[in-house]
């Protein structure tokens, strides 16, 4: 098989990490199927969304820094043309089913840059890792002192 048979866009889809198409001013292009499931919401309401409006911090939590530190992290992609690897972020999530209700959440993130023959930064794909669980598993061991 060959670059020229290869269904690229079948390929994005079926991808199993989370995977979200930005513009570098944060605007929503397309997400693969597994980041539409993570997110629990369709890609319709997404497409053409800021991230950072769409996905805005826990209310509930005065202290959330996930807007901040998503939204500096691809302005440091949009300026450098380099991947940014993010730290351990919780970013709760609001639930699509009960508007104003957070989860807990918490993200491995990852933002790499796509550029132009020229080296100007045309999307940012944004990768994730939900760790939700693992973080939970960690937190009850120590609690129980393990």
């Amino acid at each position: 098989m060959t670059a020229a048979q290869i269904d690229y866009l079948a390929v994005f889809q079926n991808l199993p990490v989370p995977v979200l198409l930005l513009t570098p001013d944060h605007r929503m292009i397309d997400a693969n199927d597994a980041y539409l499931r993570i997110a629990g919401r369709p890609r319709e309401d997404l497409a053409g969304r800021d991230v950072l409006d769409a996905f805005p911090d826990n209310p509930a939590e005065p202290g959330s820094t996930g807007t901040t530190n998503l939204g500096e992290s691809l302005r440091r992609v949009a300026a450098t043309a380099q991947p940014d690897v993010m730290a351990l972020q919780r970013y709760d999530v609001e639930d699509p089913g009960r508007p104003g209700h957070f989860e807990e959440r918490y993200w491995c993130p990852v933002n790499v840059p796509v550029t132009a023959a020229d080296g100007q930064v045309k999307l940012i794909i944004h990768c994730v890792e939900e760790v939700s669980d693992l973080i939970r598993k960690f937190a009850e061991a120590q609690a129980a002192g393990a």
